[in-house]
């Protein structure tokens, strides 16, 4: 029997680059049987009718796109129990005017109410279309509020998308080393842009050379 749904939400950008937003749900309530193949794809296909929250949307240029999911049904100790993927009919694209490096994201934090780093995940969003200021080199307080809500209002969306299947799903940070899920009590999203080194997998650099002296 499965203890959590591991939701890999895929997409792409320009050159073959590829990236993923991996949240965590736990399975609780009183579901008690393993979760099949079946219900995985139904999960899934779910998931990829759902609308992306505009605030998700306003992190990505139009050529940074959400072409599909995977779902994995997992035990505690990380032991698969069913998966599925899904293609999007129609990949979505952002709605940012703006493009930045590959590697640029925006960070959520994730917090629940067990202290120390075993109650703490972070889920990176590729954010090559959020501006920021010439002065702070931060977004505006504005933006950082219509980026927050969107991940707050995709992620509850997902998590009711699968909880028509399962019951009592909740977004949990799962700690391997303890061999535990941690309901997520708020999400904190941070002004400061980071970037993730993974995000530059199939792109090939350009050198401009200069002869020297």
């Amino acid at each position: 029997m499965a203890d959590l749904l591991r939701v890999s939400i895929k997409g792409d950008q320009p050159t073959g680059e590829v990236w993923s937003v991996n949240p965590v749900f736990s399975i609780g309530g009183d579901f008690g049987a393993p979760v099949s193949a079946a219900q995985a794809m139904t999960i899934a296909t779910a998931i990829d009718a759902i609308t992306i929250a505009s605030g998700v949307l306003a992190m990505f240029p139009s050529s940074t796109r959400i072409v599909g999911c995977r779902v994995e049904a997992r035990k505690l100790d990380g032991t698969l129990e069913s998966l599925a993927e899904h293609a999007r009919g129609a990949p979505v694209g952002g709605s940012a005017s703006s493009a930045g490096p590959l590697q640029t994201a925006l960070v959520s934090s994730l917090r629940t109410t067990h202290p120390g780093p075993s109650g703490r995940g972070r889920l990176y969003w590729p954010a090559m279309g959020v501006p920021v200021g010439l002065s702070t080199y931060r977004p505006t307080p504005a933006n950082m509020s219509t980026y927050s809500l969107g991940v707050k209002t995709y992620l509850s969306a997902i998590q009711a998308a699968v909880d028509v299947t399962l019951d009592g799903v909740a977004l949990a940070v799962w700690s391997r080393k303890d061999l535990e899920l941690y309901v997520v009590n708020s999400i904190q999203v941070g002004d400061i842009l980071d970037t993730q080194r993974r995000r530059r997998d199939a792109t090939i650099e350009n050198y401009t050379v200069q002869t020297y002296p």
